[in-house]
């Protein structure tokens, strides 16, 4: 009798189970229904069924922390991403899911730990070592994201995306080179990809190859998304440089448009009848960015010199040439106006007949702006022949 009643109690237990299991995966198969609809909450209520009736199904877990994710509640979304993993350490996916969730909260601490644990689980999870190379990337630790994206090219040698990734760590790096050779992988293998494009520029950029990266930026301009247009403005602003945009006369001592053999008192008529004596005299030029102060103030990055080229053509020098200082006395800058303002000097012969050639005098700047970028050299210098910048 004892043995009978066993059996009839297992027997009981065992329809249980399978009632139990029937319902759990019902329920499941009902969250999953609900979830492709985006009935979200009804799908979570759905999956809570499901581990009621069977706690140890990981799916259910997983699908709920997705649902949870839907509805914008990543607290729930990560608990319920634990559960999962304690019923099945070894998963991997879940755990790049919940390394997403704690990147995006800035917890990099807990998202590497994730992801290591995921990489340790499946060496080959190419998702894994992109995904932790590119919070190494937002974290600045740019040796190791080389080394994990190395890895997704090795094992995804077909997938773009590790190049471009690869190619942004170069270029952070300030390795343009191979910035340019990952980057180039990534855009020949996807189609308007703009990101890629983006970065090629600045890759080009860095390595001062002007017309590549204005190729790219013609490139990103034909293609007719939001991202790359956003994109095509950001790389315009990065191959911008600094330009002297003009003389402006009405704020300059100096006349620059008179030409050869100009007698001083011309110019000033303190100079008349005065062998030997000096005058400082004011050329104001108008920059197109906002300029870095002690660079555009520090004499030793302007000169002035006599024009001697096949642009400006010569300085027509005479017997009588007046004493031009090479470098200006002083020059004054105002970031409101972008306005540099230079004093310089000249000085009167002895016999007082000193003349000098203004339109021949070449005035240049060798500064840069307030974003370190160095003087545009098609526009760094000015001439009163030219009458302006080039």
């Amino acid at each position: 009798m004892a043995v009978e009643a066993a059996e009839k109690m297992f027997s009981a237990l065992l329809a249980q189970q399978t009632v139990r299991e029937s319902v759990a995966n019902s329920s499941l198969s009902s969250g999953v229904s609900l979830l492709q609809k985006k009935k979200y909450k009804e799908a979570v209520s759905s999956f809570q069924q499901s581990i009621a009736m069977k706690p140890d199904q990981v799916d259910a877990y997983n699908l709920m922390a997705s649902a949870y994710l839907q509805l914008d509640d990543k607290k729930k979304a990560t608990e319920a991403y634990k559960m999962s993993l304690r019923v099945d350490r070894t998963q991997v996916d879940p755990r790049i899911n919940l390394a997403n969730i704690y990147i995006d909260d800035k917890n990099y601490r807990e998202a590497e730990s994730q992801l290591k644990a995921a990489i340790l689980n499946d060496p080959a999870n190419t998702l894994a070592h992109y995904t932790l190379g590119n919070m190494y990337i937002q974290t600045d630790r740019l040796r190791e994201a080389e080394t994990e994206l190395k890895t997704v090219t090795r094992l995804s040698p077909r997938d773009a995306n590790g190049y471009y990734s690869l190619g942004v760590t170069y270029n952070k790096l300030g390795d343009y080179g191979n910035a340019v050779t990952q980057l180039t992988k990534a855009t020949s293998m996807k189609q308007d990809f703009a990101l890629a494009i983006y970065q090629l520029g600045l890759a080009y950029n860095g390595l001062d190859k002007k017309d590549l990266a204005q190729d790219q930026l013609t490139t990103l301009k034909g293609i007719k998304t939001s991202q790359a247009v956003d994109l095509a403005d950001q790389l315009s602003l990065s191959l911008a440089t600094p330009k002297i945009f003009s003389f402006n006369k009405a704020n300059s001592s100096f006349i620059p448009t008179f030409g050869p053999a100009t007698p001083l008192y011309m110019l000033d008529m303190s100079f008349l009848n005065a062998p030997n004596a000096s005058k400082d005299l004011t050329m104001q030029f108008q920059f197109d960015s906002t300029m870095d102060v002690a660079s555009v103030t520090n004499i030793a990055n302007w000169s002035i010199r006599r024009a001697a080229n096949a642009t400006t053509g010569s300085y027509v020098a005479s017997n009588n040439d007046a004493i031009v200082a090479p470098l200006p006395k002083s020059v004054m800058y105002d970031p409101t106006t972008k306005q540099a303002t230079l004093t310089f000097t000249i000085s009167q012969n002895s016999s007082g007949t000193g003349t000098i050639d203004p339109s021949h005098l070449v005035f240049k700047f060798s500064g840069k702006d307030i974003n370190g970028k160095l003087i545009d050299s098609s526009a760094d210098e000015f001439a009163g022949i030219i009458n302006e910048p080039f």
